[in-house]
């Protein structure tokens, strides 16, 4: 077939395609259309220049005398030449006469909303729409190997953008283009010539379905970060969502983009204060883990494209985990309008200190007081609140999650919340039971009275420092510490486990030998653990022979005495700031710190037994036991006397009780007092005392 004769109507079907476009409910979108229209328009050029009459022959050579002629010819005389073929040819002229109707013009379409918030040039914005035609339709990259003459298939180059949409003279797209910045097109080979005239380029198809389908299509391909709306509830950190909305309403005018760090822990409702943040701004917000993009191999690109949707939808974009992504990674990320940085603690810029691009402001996202966690249960639950959110230190998001099995009942509301709680408990805790109530602890009234006080503390402190406002005085920590010092076997474990169950707490004893290391800075990382995982967890934390750990600060003699003050110095200030409930106990109270003691709300002694005491611990002991048939299993014993003769402390008198049961049981008798006195002969002996014949004989 004759090329020549081929040409009109190829052109004549071109244009056809190339109508209102697809804004409009055409086929295809304009952009696209403009491409074909360019290309066709381009391909009568080049059809009228190759059937000039050349030398005879020349078809027999590689290269043709035409060609060469053509090459040599002065740039701006061909370019004369093509714009005068327009006007002339009335196919081309045709075609020209479209290219210029309101109907196929970029402007208002979805690609001019690219190009403009992306700052496209018109060089990189008319290579940008080769590359994404070519993707759109790979036959035309066959087009674009005739336009250039090739033998194949081609990529479109920077020199055929030029020529298709009259560029001469602006500068073609380079490393730093806003089409490399952005991701949106790549020249398709590496190396010194990747940025050269006539080197391809390939666009990023994750933005393809945005350009392909109608206006109310979003420009989400490709990415993973989720729009997230404000959850239901009250605002719990009303200032710092004026002092965001202010800032960020004020710099956005100004066309500044704002970075906000959000710093708290896990579930303390970092996401849904900059959602509020951008409902108040009347924008959305999309959420990205940062630690699925650092973990991608592309992890630039895909970074990118996260921000690049944020842009084109007008999104706040917030990074959750943010401390995951490294700082090479943030300083050649373009920024957002708006940026939310999710971490854990205040960091510095995440692109290093010489990172300009954002007004940056940190705010703590920190824990939320009794009230606030009320007024959230309430917009989330009927009926009022259980006990375990009005008093425990949860967050909004574990808040959200117990008000879910509202409906089961308080009890599953409490079981819950300690499960979210105690999640992670280290390894250096080991949970103790809690078999006793106040009725089985036997001390002095005085003691009793003091320990009553600590219970009350406790139970009441969400009343009085968030109701009352006396957190104001409280400022370096709202928890409760108190030492009990004594005596062994006096009762101090067993105080703990009784104030545990009554509080409805657990008890878990710390694990000193686990703790304290002779490594140098193990002690104090192990004792953060401990600390952390009981920050908010809803157990009374014992540290028992506490003077192990606490002891006395000493003269600097050597690099060990340094090492091993610094540890004190820490374990203060981490006493200090516990905000949870932690008891120490030691039978050496002189032994401890005086600072530290200083530092304790609570100081109870606990002194051995008087008479009686001793006689009511032995009633508890022995009185009332029976066997499984409900038999008595002791005989009539004199308790006034074992209480007046034998002077044991509590963890005594338990033991030889146990003792006497062994002994009875082996001789198939009950317990008499023979049994009970022959045990606590033994006992005694335990501890030192010198029992002389005679003096611990039955009567």
């Amino acid at each position: 077939m004759n090329p020549a004769a081929a040409a009109p109507a190829t052109a004549d079907g071109i244009a056809r395609a190339g109508g209102p476009g697809h804004e409009d409910g055409q086929a295809e979108p304009r952009w696209l259309a403009e491409v074909r229209l360019r290309a066709a328009r381009r391909v009568l050029w080049l059809r009228h220049l190759w059937s000039q009459p050349g030398y005879e022959d020349e078809h027999l050579l590689a290269i043709s005398h035409s060609e060469v002629d053509r090459v040599l010819l002065p740039p701006a005389d061909l370019a004369a030449a093509e714009r005068a073929f327009y006007r002339s040819d009335e196919r081309a002229a045709a075609i020209s006469a479209q290219l210029r109707a309101p109907a196929t013009q970029a402007g208002g379409t979805r690609l001019g909303h690219l190009a403009a918030t992306l700052v496209l040039t018109r060089a990189d914005t008319a290579l940008y729409v080769l590359a994404a035609a070519a993707a759109a339709d790979p036959g035309l990259a066959r087009v674009f190997g005739y336009l250039l003459d090739l033998a194949q298939p081609a990529d479109p180059t920077p020199a055929l953008a030029a020529s298709l949409f009259d560029l001469a003279g602006e500068p073609a797209p380079g490393p730093d283009s806003a089409l490399v910045q952005w991701r949106l097109a790549s020249p398709a080979a590496d190396g010194c010539d990747a940025f050269a005239a006539s080197a391809g380029w390939r666009a990023d198809a994750t933005v393809l379905p945005a350009l392909l389908t109608g206006p109310g299509a979003g420009w989400a391909g490709g990415v993973t970060g989720r729009v997230v709306d404000p959850p239901p509830g009250p605002v719990l950190r009303p200032e710092a969502l004026a002092e965001i909305t202010g800032l960020a309403g004020r710099l956005g005018q100004a066309g500044l983009p704002v970075e906000i760090e959000l710093a708290g822990p896990a579930g303390s409702g970092r996401t849904s204060l900059a959602a509020q943040v951008a409902e108040r701004l009347g924008i959305r917000l999309v959420a990205v883990d940062a630690t699925a993009i650092a973990a991608r191999a592309d992890a630039i690109d895909a970074a990118t494209r996260e921000i690049r949707r944020a842009r084109l939808e007008g999104c706040a974009l917030v990074w959750e985990h943010a401390e995951a992504l490294p700082a090479g990674l943030w300083r050649v990320l373009p920024a957002a309008p708006l940026t939310f940085l999710s971490v854990p603690v205040p960091a510095a810029s995440p692109g290093g200190a010489g990172d300009h691009r954002s007004i940056r402001r940190s705010v703590r996202c920190g824990p939320i007081g009794r009230p606030d966690r009320l007024r959230l249960w309430s917009a989330l639950a009927s009926g009022p609140a259980p006990g375990p959110v009005a008093e425990w230190a949860l967050r909004p998001a574990e808040i959200r999650v117990a008000a879910q099995v509202a409906p089961a009942g308080d009890g599953e509301v409490g079981e819950v919340c300690r499960r979210l709680l105690m999640a992670g408990t280290p390894d250096l805790l080991s949970p103790l039971p809690l078999p006793y109530t106040w009725d089985d602890l036997v001390l002095s009234s005085g003691t009793a009275a003091h320990l009553r006080e600590l219970e009350a503390r406790v139970r009441h402190q969400g009343h009085v420092l968030d109701d009352w406002g006396f957190s104001r005085l409280t400022s370096l920590g709202r928890g409760t510490t108190a030492l009990f010092a004594g005596p062994s076997g006096t009762g101090k474990t067993m105080a703990a486990q009784v104030l545990a169950r009554s509080l409805g707490l657990d008890l878990y004893r710390v694990d000193l030998a686990g703790v304290v290391s002779k490594y140098i800075g193990e002690t104090e990382k192990h004792l953060r653990e401990v600390f952390e995982a009981c920050e908010r967890a809803p157990v009374l934390l014992l540290f028992d022979e506490a003077d192990a750990l606490f002891g006395k600060r000493t003269q600097v003699s050597d690099a060990h005495d340094r090492y091993a003050n610094i540890e004190i110095d820490y374990v203060l200030q981490q006493m200090e700031r516990f905000d949870g409930l932690a008891v120490l106990a030691t039978n050496r109270k002189a032994d401890l710190d005086t600072a530290f003691v200083r530092r304790l709300r609570f100081i109870i002694g606990f002194a051995p037994p008087e008479p009686p005491e001793r006689e009511r611990l032995w009633r508890l002991a022995l009185q009332d036991a029976r066997d499984v048939e409900g038999r008595p299993l002791t005989s009539a014993l004199d308790w006034a006397r074992l209480a007046r003769e034998l002077d044991l402390t509590g963890a005594g008198i338990k033991s030889a009780a146990v003792a006497a049961a062994f002994l009875a049981r082996s001789e198939g008798a009950v317990i008499s007092g023979r049994h009970v006195l022959a045990a606590a002969r033994r006992e005694l002996e335990k501890q030192g005392v010198v029992v002389r014949p005679g003096q611990l004989e039955p009567r």
